[in-house]
């Protein structure tokens, strides 16, 4: 028997589900991640933050293979493959497979650039443009290659430099040194091992060829 919560009239299949969710009106924040002590409002939005300390990618793609985080982001990545763009801009009719894609290219229709660098003025679309731009000003380089210690402003840079290193890609396998684009594919690649295979003290930032101090 279904159950509704009284302040926003959402349905649940089972009263333990309403009550996680009444936490989110009672501002409750009862479960704390265990590497950062991060608080989370709600058991599955924990074990959904916990995969960004574990590389843990459970929900993988039928079409091609690739693993994700979390089934929202697997739902996006899959139109690619349907051709699925079910977000379209009232301004000109084109349309977008993710919510975010069509609210960054309104601003191509209003100009809008919302982040300035209080440095020199320049004003950008995006916030990660500004966060990269401010690194012009105080010089930092935040990413290093682990193969020669060069240094990058950002991820972009560093992984156009790997591939100076005899085709590297970001990602090593340590233990048979096979090389993956993404963190995705080495977690799919991972899972090709043996379990006995992999070390007890493994993680998947070991598999990195490169170092962010952000």
């Amino acid at each position: 028997m279904a159950v509704f919560c009284l302040l926003c009239a959402k349905r649940f299949q089972t009263q333990k589900a309403l009550q996680q969710h009444m936490e989110v009106h009672a501002g409750m924040h009862s479960y704390i991640c265990s590497h950062c002590e991060r608080p989370f409002p709600s058991h599955t939005t924990l074990k959904r933050h916990l995969r960004s300390h574990t590389g843990d990618h459970p929900f993988e793609c039928e079409f091609c293979g690739s693993c994700f985080r979390d089934d929202g982001t697997l739902r996006g990545h899959k139109r690619i493959h349907t051709g699925e763009k079910p977000y379209e801009c009232n301004g000109c009719g084109k349309r977008f497979s993710l919510k975010h894609q069509l609210e960054t290219h309104y601003r191509v229709h209003t100009g809008e650039k919302p982040y300035e660098c209080n440095g020199c003025g320049k004003r950008f679309s995006l916030k990660h443009q500004l966060e990269t731009h401010y690194r012009v000003h105080t010089g930092e380089k935040p990413f290093e290659c682990k193969l020669c210690h060069q240094r990058s402003r950002d991820y972009s840079a560093m992984i156009k430099h790997l591939r100076t290193h005899n085709g590297a890609s970001p990602y090593q396998c340590t233990i048979c040194q096979d090389f993956c684009p993404s963190l995705a594919a080495m977690q799919k690649h991972m899972k090709g091992h043996k379990p006995e295979e992999v070390p007890a003290d493994w993680r998947i930032e070991k598999t990195y060829l490169y170092v962010c101090y952000v």
